[in-house]
């Protein structure tokens, strides 16, 4: 590799640091509580900003009634507030539209965690500065440390108060510059006590809860090593970005280095006080080469729960050669420190160890060596894996005398140099089929054979040929040559295709679950999934919605059933958010692991695996915590899906029910009024009647009736529809029979026009509720004949085109305009001109809608005929019927 490889930048942290760059910055204002100035500081920024000629705004300002920062505002633009009426009050509100238009170079907005009112464009003010920034403006603004989402739970076991308002970390990651603006606890607290915080009363109950000296110091603390980390990102970023190695000493970060040879608790031990001394994150990695048995992947199992109890992060790095993977992963890592056990050489081992290894090439580290107590180091080498297994040597001898049987019969056609290709194919072969060691046996064997059998003098390992020496020396050195990087490939091919299996696997169980269209069905591909891929029992448990107690909601795999000490660990998991069963600290002796699904900070559930007598080593492989993960974030996604869905029920039921009870008090009020006026004339002045007049206000009081009639059925039938009441109960029926039906049930309305009907002879028949369909075609021929012109003529017409009827009911009215035509089938809409005009409630045509959508049908309005009135256009699905298909097949 080249000086030009090696000072060659990342693309991935190029790209990031350009994507920051490219659109508007952001300057975040980091405090660690309310009251240490952040706001201050930031309008103290502005000003000298103006006073270079920068073109600053003030968004929001959040002053909190304090004089000092009340005075900073003055000689700044201020943006004007919007007004939002909520709840019945006028609430005001950042206006980002305004803020777009103005577009300043630099706009301020305090309170990056703030909840904005119901009906501004964004929930929250960082997706209002979100916007701002892609838009190109530079945004200052303000959070106290307690409102990062990643901290919210460790702010809550500090000072007992959760945080409501939190803000996702990759916002902080977005930021350009992050100012920490500080205060000593003692500091803050007299703030407190002079009222510059709180009011007097709010000052008391603060400093008695949550402004205590010691959450004010860890809160401090935290805003530090907020500081801290992102500096240490940022210098890593930049370095990266121009192609400079690290690591870069900015902040102190441990990596302890174990693996299964038994000296791993004693460095995990020796690296906690370490990092204890130096206030210093840490990691332990192993690094999986294949080569590790049994008893060294159990050994490792106890040092990673060590390390994790412990405090340490925990990663397992896979390759071939362990120095360079814990080199490469420490310079990504931005590691200072790598803390090592002592490894010694050996005569037969052909390579230096590999803290021989990681101290030549670790020049930029600094490297600590942790010794090994002499009884321990002993212990060590007793209990160390042999290299490999007795049946891999077996294959070696075998493979050793079929070449050796090979050769003898070609040693007359062949020259004594090419029966060395035999040997060494078997040399290859082995290394390909079991490991390095078994490999580099067959070599030295094979080496021995050759000499012994085939160079002069034969049957001894004296050669008196220089040639056959040269020969015999390079076929060692190639057969051991091939024979490691062979075992080499066959190890890293193994360790691929596990990789590869398990991406394949998690990526299939992701495939199932984003298709899944609702909790249950998340839950019953998840256990099915993991049962197909883990063959083990499964179990998801959850508290009951009805009365809180524990239930098993699906199984995967037999049924299992569980006792109370299980029951016990499903609430702890439940509670704690944190595995119980085996291979935990809770309840380790049950043969059932349960891991908490979790997601968006909410436990839903739990997964139990009943995994027996299952190896940790072997649990951990399995990656079990990425299909939880997945499965969280599953049902999360149904849930929300559910609850929005739900949300948009009641929203429309309320719409719904405050549009009928408009029409009651409004359109119903019209003929019961009618039908009052005419009722009372009639009893006080029936006598002085004439025969005309009580004959006309008789029918008035029907005529009213009737159409009090059609308004409370259209009601009903609205209702039904809006609350997914209205059942389909179809059945085989003619479209004749149901317009004859509907026409007898209009013939009062259709007295005053002329019926023309064109209907197509030998229609099929239709598979509909037949009253749902007359229904419709009555409120169509009603509608119609509302606005037809008296002797006019109404046309209906029915004929089939491929699979669907089209019914189509045209009248010689003033017509529907052409921009309402698709708002006629709204409910409660009711145009003041045209078909709609000032009559009725609204409902008639969103009926007709509803019942023929309800069918699979749809409905339009169109033009009339030739132009002038208008046309209702129904199309219903054609179903053949079961007469109809035994017809069709007979004549076949």
């Amino acid at each position: 590799m080249t000086n030009g490889d090696l000072n060659r930048p990342n693309p991935d942290a190029l790209l990031k640091t350009q994507q920051r760059d490219s659109a508007g910055g952001l300057k975040i204002f980091l405090g660690a509580a309310p009251g240490v100035g952040k706001t201050y500081q930031m309008l103290q920024a502005a000003h000298e900003l103006k006073r270079q000629g920068v073109d600053v705004v003030v968004g929001v300002a959040e002053t909190h009634g304090r004089a000092e920062t009340l005075a900073l505002c003055e000689g700044l633009e201020q943006l004007p507030a919007k007004e939002i009426e909520y709840a019945g009050k006028q609430f005001r509100e950042f206006d980002l539209d305004a803020a777009l238009t103005r577009k300043p170079d630099v706009l301020l907005l305090d309170e990056l965690a703030h909840r904005n009112i119901p009906g501004s464009r964004h929930p929250r003010r960082y997706q209002d500065i979100e916007e701002l920034l892609d838009q190109g403006i530079t945004v200052w603004t303000a959070i106290n440390i307690q409102h990062l989402e990643s901290l919210s739970d460790v702010v809550a076991s500090i000072t007992g108060v959760r945080m409501r308002e939190t803000v996702p970390d990759s916002i902080l990651e977005r930021a350009r510059d992050i100012v920490l603006v500080d205060l000593t606890p003692s500091e803050l607290l007299e703030r407190l006590k002079q009222g510059k915080v709180y009011v007097p009363e709010q000052a008391r109950a603060a400093m008695e809860g949550y402004f205590s000296p010691s959450n004010l110091s860890a809160l401090r603390e935290m805003a530090v090593q907020a500081i801290a980390e992102r500096l240490d990102s940022d210098v890593r970023e930049t370095m990266q970005s121009r192609g400079i190695e690290g690591p870069w000493h900015i902040r102190s970060k441990m990596l302890v280095a174990v693996d299964g040879s038994g000296q791993g608790e004693t460095l995990v031990r020796a690296g906690r006080r370490l990092a204890e001394r130096r206030k210093a994150p840490w990691t332990v990695v192993t690094v999986d080469n294949g080569r590790a048995g049994p008893a060294e992947r159990q050994r490792l199992e106890r040092v990673f729960e060590l390390a994790t109890r412990l405090g340490a992060e925990v990663k397992t790095l896979r390759g071939y050669d362990v120095a360079e993977e814990i080199l490469a992963f420490a310079k990504d890592q931005n590691v200072t420190t790598l803390v090592l056990g002592r490894s010694h050489n050996r005569w037969w081992h052909f390579r230096k160890s590999t803290s021989r290894h990681l101290l030549k090439k670790a020049d930029a580290f600094e490297v600590t060596f942790i010794p090994v107590p002499r009884k321990q180091r002993r212990q060590i080498i007793e209990t160390a894996p042999r290299g490999g297994k007795l049946t891999d040597y077996v294959w070696a001898v075998a493979s050793v005398g079929v070449a050796t049987l090979l050769s003898k019969v070609l040693v007359q056609l062949l020259p004594l140099g090419n029966l060395s290709l035999i040997f060494l194919t078997a040399v290859l072969w082995v290394a390909a089929r079991t490991g390095i060691r078994p490999a580099l046996f067959t070599a030295l064997l094979s080496f021995l054979t050759y000499n012994f059998f085939f160079t002069e003098p034969r049957l001894t390992f004296n050669m008196t040929e220089t040639d056959e020496v040269l020969t015999v020396v390079f076929f060692l050195i190639i057969a051991v040559i091939g024979g490691n990087l062979a075992g080499r490939l066959r190890g890293q091919i193994h360790m691929l295709r596990v990789s590869n299996d398990q991406t394949d696997a998690q990526l299939a169980f992701t495939r199932r679950l984003a298709s899944a269209p609702d909790i249950t069905s998340v839950q019953n591909e998840a256990v099915e999934a993991m049962y197909d891929q883990f063959r083990m029992p499964l179990i998801i448990a959850q508290n009951s919605p009805d009365n809180g107690d524990l239930e098993v909601i699906t199984r995967g795999g037999p049924a299992q059933t569980l006792n109370e000490a299980a029951y016990s660990a499903i609430d702890w998991a439940l509670r704690n958010a944190r595995p119980s069963g085996a291979f935990s600290d809770t309840l380790n002796s049950l043969p059932w692991r349960f891991e908490p699904i979790e997601a968006d900070n909410q436990v839903y559930g739990v997964l139990g695996l009943r995994v027996d007598d299952m190896s940790a080593e072997y649990y951990r492989g399995l990656a079990v915590g990425i299909y939880v993960h997945q499965l969280g974030l599953a049902w999360f996604r149904t849930q929300l899906a559910a609850n929005l869905s739900a949300s948009r029920v009641a929203e429309e039921t309320e719409r719904l029910r405050s549009a009928l009870l408009s029409s009651i008090s409004h359109d119903l009020r019209t003929p019961l009024s009618s039908m009052i006026g005419s009722a009372s004339t009639l009893k006080s002045m029936f006598n002085k009647l004439s025969d005309e007049d009580r004959e006309s206000l008789f029918d008035s009081v029907l005529g009213e009736g009737e159409r009090l009639d059609r308004y409370i059925r259209n009601l009903l039938d609205m209702t039904k529809l809006g609350h997914g009441t209205l059942k389909i109960e179809r059945d085989w029926i003619a479209f004749t029979d149901i317009l004859a039906s509907a026409l007898r049930r209009t013939r009062n309305l259709m007295s005053k026009v002329r019926v023309e009907r064109n209907v197509e002879q030998d229609l099929p028949l239709l598979f509909v509720h037949p009253a749902l369909i007359e229904q419709a075609l009555v409120n169509v021929l009603e509608n119609a004949a509302k606005f037809a012109p008296d002797g006019s003529t109404l046309t209906i017409q029915a004929h089939r085109e491929a699979n669907e009827l089209i019914i189509a009911i045209s009248d010689e009215g003033p017509g529907i305009p052409e921009d309402q035509r698709e708002q006629v089938f709204d409910m409660f809409f009711t145009g003041g001109e045209g078909d709609r005009g000032p009559h009725g409630s609204g409902l008639g045509l969103a009926i007709c809608h509803g019942m023929v959508a309800a069918h699979g049908g749809r409905i339009r309005a169109l033009a009339g005929p030739n132009g002038s009135g208008a046309t209702i256009e129904m199309v219903l699905p054609l179903i053949e019927s079961p007469e109809q298909e035994s017809n069709r097949e007979s004549s076949e």
